[in-house]
């Protein structure tokens, strides 16, 4: 019998991180030769009790010294799964074979990278260990506290709060998934999704005179907090008597519990709390939950989720509201309640966009935000709506025990009930997922220059009877508008982008919608269907080569989107090593300059499927 007891979570939690970590490198510098037949008696030594004979070569040649790591499954998408001990050997003809621990495989990759790119062969190399090793740590954490939850984190029916808080790996191509550098070993049972974490949310009582507010519904972000208040039987009368606006020159505005800490840490509020201006009033009400983003929270019963600023540092950045995503959000709102919306829902009913469309914060001389951002998200998972509502990041996560999914286990499961191989499944299933996801994505930019960045975590499926039904986008941060269709933009909701500063260059637009979701969401899709020994990729990838070459891109756009994907050999990926590499944070400065973006293989433009495709 299996227990905590017998599983090994350090080296699962090391395995893991060695996995994500070596797949970014391979990408990324393309340092590196597949070895189908092992070629000498060196390497044969390495496979010799192995039941895998392919063999990746990577040549550290700063360092003098050989990578050998055995291959389990080599993907044409390009995360490809290991078996381990990974070794290595030093240059020259008395080769002696080591293996490698985690801490010595990131410490060689990173001193390349440095040696490479940064001179003297220690440029940013703490900073990146450091987060490797928290990265691993929280792994390791969560996988041996929620082990006991295993039969329920990967089956076919699942709410949509279970799914947020089963991102136990995070992203699987990514070097530090789950570093978080802010957040105390004693609080993360209580902030972390992965842990199940929940908590009241702590208010506090502010001067009108210093509170800004936007909403593009018929009531305002204050109303929206009165409400949810008095609606809460767990909250107080006191409480609620403040809510009720008994004294008009004061709101209420709740914050997440850890940065109400750190808010009232800083020093001027702690001035405006002197001054009677800033009250806080402690932690009360229900207890919410948070989702996969860690700073959004959600409660089955309330209209709306909570996305508040965080000052921590999540994976590449400091996760702070922007004042303009908080403009944003009300903007996209009445596109969507406009001309745009109805047009996106009469041509592709089952595409839907989750809105932001409301915000409060506290304004604070000479901060351009204050740390209070508190944006309301619309709530379409309430109570029994939330039943098999998933992110496609979920469905995709890597099983604890490895090599499988809950995608996996779900086309089994239909398989099985339907009488019918995976393979066979698996295409029906991804068609269906093409036509309420790339769809309805390529429509809206096409005909009205409008990118979103819809990755896994930022993309959320309702399943019905185990298929794709409803697809949802998240996220007020991840919006481009063309710059090519600014005045068509314009001339429907005027004034727009002026607050949100969302118009960028259309190679921008491209670029983002292009990583987003096809190398990250579609690729990603693809990947967990071929590691999980459903169907080959190659069979997926021509599926979308198909639709690509099946829509009619309207004659006033002038993008490059489509051609890339299916007449370039290469294709512009983001680079989440390399951003980290040189700490880089993805939140702040310009677009063109807030990662790292090299070539890749396009795994679209094989000859195979090229050719297929021209039959």
């Amino acid at each position: 019998m299996v227990t905590t007891n017998t599983i090994n979570f350090k080296r699962i939690a090391e395995q893991a991180t060695m996995q994500s970590f070596l797949n970014c490198y391979l990408r990324e510098t393309q340092n590196f030769k597949l070895y189908d037949q092992i070629p000498d008696e060196l390497l044969t030594k390495i496979t010799l009790h192995k039941k895998d004979q392919a063999l990746i070569h990577c040549e550290l040649a700063h360092l003098e010294i050989n990578l050998y790591v055995p291959l389990v499954y080599w993907s044409d998408t390009g995360r490809h799964l290991f078996s381990f001990p990974i070794y290595y050997c030093n240059f020259g003809k008395n080769q002696k074979l080591f293996e490698v621990d985690y801490l010595l495989f990131v410490h060689l990759i990173m001193k390349e990278l440095s040696m490479e790119y940064g001179g003297d062969g220690t440029v940013n190399q703490e900073e990146l260990m450091l987060r490797v090793m928290l990265s691993r740590q929280n792994v390791e954490t969560y996988i041996r506290e929620r082990y006991p939850d295993t039969k329920y984190l990967y089956k076919m029916d699942m709410d949509f709060i279970d799914t947020e808080q089963a991102l136990l790996f995070g992203h699987l191509m990514h070097p530090t998934p789950k570093s978080r550098q802010g957040i105390d070993e004693s609080d993360a049972p209580l902030y972390s999704p992965e842990l199940k974490g929940e908590f009241s949310l702590h208010y506090f009582r502010i001067h009108s005179s210093i509170v800004s507010q936007g909403t593009a519904l018929e009531h305002t972000a204050s109303e929206i907090v009165r409400n949810q208040v008095m609606e809460d039987s767990s909250i107080s009368d006191e409480l609620k008597q403040m809510a009720s606006h008994t004294d008009e020159n004061y709101e209420l505005i709740p914050i997440h519990p850890w940065q109400a800490k750190f808010l009232m840490n800083k020093p001027k509020v702690k001035e405006l709390m002197d001054k009677g201006l800033i009250e806080s009033l402690g932690q009360h009400g229900r207890c919410y939950y948070p989702t996969s983003s860690l700073r959004t929270v959600y409660h089955p019963k309330t209209n709306y989720m909570i996305k508040f600023s965080l000052n921590v540092k999540i994976t590449n950045s400091v996760r702070a509201n922007k004042y303009m995503e908080l403009e944003r959000g009300v903007e996209v709102k009445k596109l969507v309640e406009g001309k745009i919306g109805q047009h996106l829902k009469e041509v592709h009913p089952n595409f839907q966009v989750i809105t932001d469309p409301a915000f409060m914060t506290v304004n604070i001389d000479g901060e351009e935000e204050s740390g209070f951002e508190v944006i309301f998200r619309e709530n379409p998972f309430k109570q029994y709506n939330s039943l098999n509502a998933t992110s496609l990041a979920a469905i995709c996560q890597d099983t604890v025990e490895g090599h499988s999914s809950r995608l996996a286990v779900i086309i089994k499961q239909l398989a099985e009930k339907e009488g019918r191989t995976t393979e066979e499944v698996s295409l029906d299933w991804f068609r269906k997922y093409l036509d309420i996801s790339l769809k309805p994505i390529l429509w809206l930019f096409l005909n009205y220059g409008i990118a979103v960045e819809a990755h896994q975590q930022n993309s959320v499926i309702q399943l019905k009877n185990g298929y794709p039904d409803q697809f949802y986008y998240r996220d007020n941060q991840g919006y481009y508008y063309c710059e090519s269709y600014h005045g068509r933009l314009n001339e429907i909701l005027p004034g727009i982008s002026e607050k949100s500063n969302t118009i960028c260059s259309d190679r921008i637009a491209d670029e983002r919608l292009r990583y987003y979701f096809f190398l990250n969401h579609l690729f990603g899709l693809i990947n967990a269907f071929g590691t999980g020994g459903l169907i080959d990729e190659k069979k997926l990838l021509a599926e979308v080569r198909i639709v690509l070459e099946s829509i009619k891109v309207p004659k006033h756009s002038s993008s490059e989107l489509i051609p890339s994907l299916l007449s370039h050999r290469k294709l512009p990926c983001k680079a989440n090593l390399l951003t980290r590499f040189y700490d880089m944070d993805e939140l702040t400065g310009s677009l063109e300059t807030q990662s790292v973006y090299v070539e890749i293989d396009n795994p679209l433009h094989q000859k195979e499927l090229v050719t297929d495709a021209s039959k």
